[in-house]
């Protein structure tokens, strides 16, 4: 067998013993914290993207310019 067939046979055992594992119900509770702390954790993931884009615009801005100059 070569690689490829090796790969596919991980990835369907993979998803067949996925799929077995999460069938069971859960009987949890959620407090109203557990909202606010997704929420927190989903902004601040959009804050961290946002601030590294800026710096990585500067940088490209920075760098276009200077070729610019040139």
């Amino acid at each position: 067998m070569n690689l490829k067939n090796h790969i596919f046979i991980i990835i369907g055992a993979l998803i067949i013993s996925v799929d077995t594992l999460f069938i069971s119900d859960a009987y949890a509770y959620l407090d109203p914290s557990s909202g606010s702390m997704a929420i927190q954790a989903i902004l601040g993931v959009l804050v961290g993207v946002g601030i590294t884009l800026k710096v990585f615009w500067e940088k490209i801005k920075y760098s276009i310019s200077n070729k610019i100059k040139k």
